[in-house]
């Protein structure tokens, strides 16, 4: 179906729901689409808010992953693998989510990353038995989405060190 030939009034309605999710937090434009649909708006209609809310840049996919990897990095170090989790649980596609993340985490050293948050997390949780603060750091580490190697070594490293 055509844009010109869509119903004005639930064009106008779409857009105003569209707006309305758009002002009370970032989203991506699959996000919004399935939202939208959910609200019982036609698909046909949908799509064309969504077409010219882009054209006039108030939704974009690149910005709207690179704030969300800016927030997810602010709550910490984050390996690539969680973050392309939150990017694709966001419809953000696989080459936008890649290229931001490798934006984001160009200059980071991944081994580094999780020491400086594992040292971070030892200074809230202090007084824990060696055990106990082993486990609960390495949960840490890996929820933040660091593999098993970096996980054991930086864990072995600043229970060592402290």
């Amino acid at each position: 179906m055509e844009h010109a030939k869509l119903d004005q009034e639930q064009i106008d309605k779409a857009r105003a729901a569209a707006l309305r999710l758009l002002k009370a937090r970032d989203r991506t434009r699959a996000v919004l689409r399935r939202r939208l649909l959910d609200k019982g708006h036609e698909p046909a209609v949908v799509d064309a808010v969504l077409d010219r809310l882009e054209e006039v840049g108030l939704l974009d996919e690149r910005a709207s992953a690179e704030r969300a990897v800016a927030r997810e990095l602010r709550k910490g170090a984050a390996a690539p693998r969680l973050l392309h989790q939150k990017l694709f649980s966001e419809g953000v596609s696989k080459e936008i989510a890649s290229e931001v993340i490798e934006a984001a985490l160009r200059d980071v050293d991944p081994e580094e990353a999780a020491e400086a948050e594992a040292r971070a997390w030892l200074r809230k949780h202090p007084g824990l038995d060696r055990e106990t603060a082993a486990r609960r750091l390495m949960g840490r580490l890996a929820r933040r989405g660091f593999d098993g190697e970096i996980v054991r070594t930086v864990t072995q490293r600043v229970l060592d060190e402290a």
